[in-house]
């Protein structure tokens, strides 16, 4: 249990205070003046709580039975990338560095992408327990999920980060948003077909099933 608390509580932690320091931690209370500023913060509280309340397993780094490749390598990419965002944001907003006219309609529609995204990601989390893993690989006993939301949609997690990341430069009016969505995409299509790669030579007919039935991100549409 101290384990589990550890896990999640250093990423929060982490969250909170690059989006501080970032802003300036002199000035917090300017900082929460603002409600879709404020609501971002309460999102990554409040999903914290979830994934406590209902023991969701988040570790990400649990290795499998596949080889990694340079997996480790843009993951440490992409996560020193994002925290460097995640104070970069707050620091350019309060300056008015790089940012969209109208603030207030994009730091709300980015704050409703945020919380659709965390929505969305706690939902897969709750179905994929102990097979969740940043990396693509097959762990021991691995299941085809096939139910809740995965019974839909067959990447959940990449539309989560589809819907998160960009709404996060939004509620910072970034500019940024542009390449953020570029390079998530991006990201994102290779990380897919990585997967359904892995999946189909996995479990061969039963995934060529699931996949004929579903859509890979957006139902109707993608």
């Amino acid at each position: 249990m101290a384990r589990k608390l550890l896990r999640l509580a250093l990423p929060v932690f982490a969250f909170l205070l690059a989006v501080l320091t970032g802003w300036g931690l002199s000035s917090w209370r300017e900082y929460f003046a603002d409600g879709a500023r404020a609501g971002v913060m309460l999102i990554a509280v409040f999903a914290a709580g979830i994934v406590l309340l209902q023991n969701l397993d988040i570790y990400i780094l649990r290795l499998g039975k596949s080889k990694l490749g340079s997996q480790s390598w843009v993951l440490l990419t992409l996560t020193v990338a994002s925290v460097g965002l995640l104070w970069f944001f707050p620091f350019a907003d309060r300056r008015q560095i790089l940012t969209l006219h109208h603030p207030q309609i994009w730091r709300w529609m980015g704050l409703t992408l945020c919380a659709l995204g965390v929505a969305v990601r706690l939902l897969a989390l709750g179905k994929l327990g102990k097979q969740f893993s940043a990396y693509v690989t097959i762990q021991e006993g691995h299941e085809l999920v096939q139910s809740g939301i995965y019974g839909v949609i067959r990447h959940p997690l990449y539309l989560s980060l589809l819907l998160a990341g960009p709404g996060f430069a939004l509620v910072f009016r970034s500019l940024l948003i542009w390449p953020i969505l570029a390079v998530t995409l991006v990201f994102i299509s290779v990380r897919i077909r990585q997967e359904e790669r892995l999946l189909a030579t996995e479990f061969g007919d039963a995934f060529a099933r699931y996949h004929a039935r579903t859509w890979a991100l957006v139902p109707c549409i993608l």
